[in-house]
């Protein structure tokens, strides 16, 4: 009889353990719609600008930290279009993000699962111009009025259908992105910060 009682368990226990079975690493692609806007705050300014539709690709690394536990480490590479719209100018700067977030997964069943996250991005802009109806005007470099680093605050979450995935999010920029030094008509007198701001609407694949 205890033979059978000890049989029954390690059966019980191989099922409990082939079930929180997790994968151990998750390479992603990610694209989808980013609606970004900048905050501004000066001396005569405080509000922010209308919306700008832009894009967002990348790729993804997800990294288990301990075995039998849905926490994640994830980084990856990101190609981002930001920016806003005042008064017939729209700013379109890109950047280049570097995400490190925590994530933890929530099985619903054998293939839907939600995963909420949060963490850093560190953005560099590699590139931008800010249009008007007289032409174009570059926002990055010794031209430009805006600070190419940015650190921004990202949380979210993911539902995932076997390997496809549907995610929303929002970006909160930290740093201040106008140049100390700045001179640029396109912008109000007395300006003293910009802070970019942005959701994002993703799908994915998961390999």
């Amino acid at each position: 009889m205890k033979r059978y009682l000890l049989l029954l368990c390690a059966v019980l226990l191989t099922g409990a353990v082939r079930a929180q079975r997790l994968e151990k690493n998750l390479l992603g692609v990610r694209a989808g719609l980013e609606l970004s806007y900048i905050r501004a705050t000066g001396e005569y300014v405080y509000g922010t600008t209308n919306p700008r539709s832009g894009f967002r690709l990348g790729v993804s690394d997800q990294v288990l930290l301990w075995r039998g536990i849905p926490l994640y480490v994830e980084t990856g590479v990101h190609f981002s279009s930001r920016g806003g719209r005042f008064n017939g100018v729209s700013f379109r700067p890109m950047y280049l993000q570097l995400p490190l977030l925590a994530t933890w997964r929530f099985r619903l069943g054998e293939r839907v699962s939600i995963r909420p996250y949060a963490g850093v991005c560190y953005d560099v802009g590699i590139g931008g111009k800010a249009r008007t109806p007289e032409g174009w005007n570059d926002l990055f470099g010794n031209a430009g009025f805006i600070r190419r680093s940015d650190l921004t605050l990202r949380a979210g979450a993911e539902v995932s259908w076997r390997r496809i995935c549907l995610s929303a999010g929002f970006d909160a920029g930290c740093l201040d992105l106008l140049r100390s030094d700045y001179q640029t008509r396109l912008l109000p007198a007395g300006m003293e910060r910009l802070r970019s701001r942005s959701f994002t609407f993703c799908i994915g694949y998961d390999f």
